[in-house]
């Protein structure tokens, strides 16, 4: 959405888009990403195998959108690490050649330059998320269990899959334009619950009767 309103002039802006409600926005990437491009993820589903599901989920180009942008994460902040060496933001095409997925490089060079223009939207925006629910920051693997084990993780704040400074990326605009910028958050909100979540549909249901 924020690379379609880039590309669109204010009066159109103004003319058609009354308002801009994200769930959950991955602003700045997550390290999550990190985590399924080395393991998989079930998404919740116990009785799915993460190894399975990686096969089809590290083929998605929209999971080289959300790796850590650079933005959100410094070039030299450990993401992986292991015995012999820790990867870092800046480390990216090694990590993906170790675990012997270079195609995810070329994905995500695809993809980069569009991740770089953190600009605001120029249109109101109301940024919802959840909180206060463990979220992936790093990923631990112990000697020798680099690149087939299974890694320990270090959690932070997040919503679960996004971690909260990506979440939180839509502040950066509040005083950088004209139209509203407004940030709501939600303790113990999990990502894949958003839609759900009657806080949210409530939060929704009074905008639209304030807007319609």
């Amino acid at each position: 959405s924020l690379y379609f309103l880039h590309q669109q002039t204010q009066a159109w802006k103004d003319k058609y888009i009354r308002a801009m409600i994200t769930l959950s926005g991955a602003w700045g990437g997550s390290a999550k990403a990190i985590k399924v491009y080395a393991v998989g993820d079930d998404l919740g589903v116990y009785v799915l195998r993460e190894s399975v599901l990686r096969n089809m989920q590290i083929t998605a180009p929209s999971l080289a959108w959300l790796l850590p942008s650079s933005l959100f994460w410094k070039p030299d902040e450990v993401l992986v690490e292991t015995h012999e060496r820790n990867y870092t933001w800046s480390d990216m095409k090694d990590f993906f050649n170790d675990i012997d997925y270079s195609v995810a490089w070329e994905m995500w060079k695809d993809v980069y330059n569009y991740t770089l223009n953190f600009a605001p939207p120029g249109v109101e925006v109301h940024c919802l998320h959840g909180y206060n629910v463990k979220t992936v920051e790093r990923l631990l693997y112990k000697k020798g269990a680099f690149p087939e084990g299974y890694p320990s993780f270090v959690i932070g704040d997040g919503d679960g899959t996004v971690n909260k400074r990506s979440l939180e990326g839509c502040v950066h605009w509040k005083g950088q334009q004209k139209q509203g910028v407004y940030h709501q958050t939600f303790p113990d909100m999990d990502h894949m619950d958003v839609l759900r979540d009657p806080r949210i549909l409530q939060y929704i249901t009074e905008l639209f009767k304030y807007k319609l």
